[in-house]
């Protein structure tokens, strides 16, 4: 009887070792398996980190090339809009150039005074006649934006007039307009045509 007490306090104490180390064993598993739960957990909290970054960079980097985009159109829109304005305004430049040497013509048909017309008997009529058109003419372009160049007794003006004589003068101080040959037009301040005139120099310029 002895004999089998003893065994039988052998397998018990057999049977709680084993149970102890089973719940040593579970116990070192949930250690582990908490361990790799924390790991992956800030795996995720760092991989998100970086793509919130990233992300926040590239929404940088569009919104840097929409304003460089943005900008770009701008410029193109307001350089077209210059182009098409002064299309509608120096579109007639060169039906202008065209009439030059009508207006030309006219300037020299017309002397200054009906008494220098030849003498015949509608000599004033035909004189009249002739300023009525040279003044049409003249309102028609000035309309249309052109503009006649100063340059008789003026200063002379290098980017108005273009001197195809000179001569010394102690009569004056700086360079001065003496004669007009032909008359320089302006179409809304842009030369057309400078105006071809004699010059007089100081003496010893």
């Amino acid at each position: 009887m002895r004999v089998e007490f003893r065994e039988k306090v052998m397998q018990g104490d057999q049977t709680q070792n084993q149970s102890s180390n089973s719940d040593h064993n579970v116990s070192k598993e949930a250690v582990g398996t908490n361990s790799e739960i924390n790991t992956t957990e800030s795996q995720v909290a760092m991989d998100g980190i970086t793509g919130s970054r990233q992300l926040e960079q590239e929404i940088t980097e569009l919104k840097d090339k929409y304003i460089r985009v943005h900008a770009e159109m701008e410029n193109m829109r307001r350089r077209q809009e210059r182009e098409r304005a002064d299309l509608l305004k120096y579109g007639l430049e060169n039906v202008f150039k065209d009439l030059l040497p009508v207006l030309d013509s006219l300037e020299k048909a017309l002397p200054e005074g009906a008494d220098r017309v030849a003498d015949q008997s509608n000599a004033a009529a035909y004189y009249d006649g002739m300023m009525m058109v040279k003044k049409q003419l003249l309102e028609v372009c000035r309309k249309h934006g052109l503009e006649a160049v100063e340059a008789a007794n003026a200063p002379f003006d290098p980017n108005l007039h273009q001197a195809i004589q000179r001569l010394e003068s102690s009569e004056v101080n700086v360079d001065t307009v003496a004669n007009e040959f032909a008359r320089g037009y302006q179409l809304h301040g842009r030369l057309l045509r400078p105006a071809m005139v004699s010059v007089l120099t100081p003496v010893g310029s």
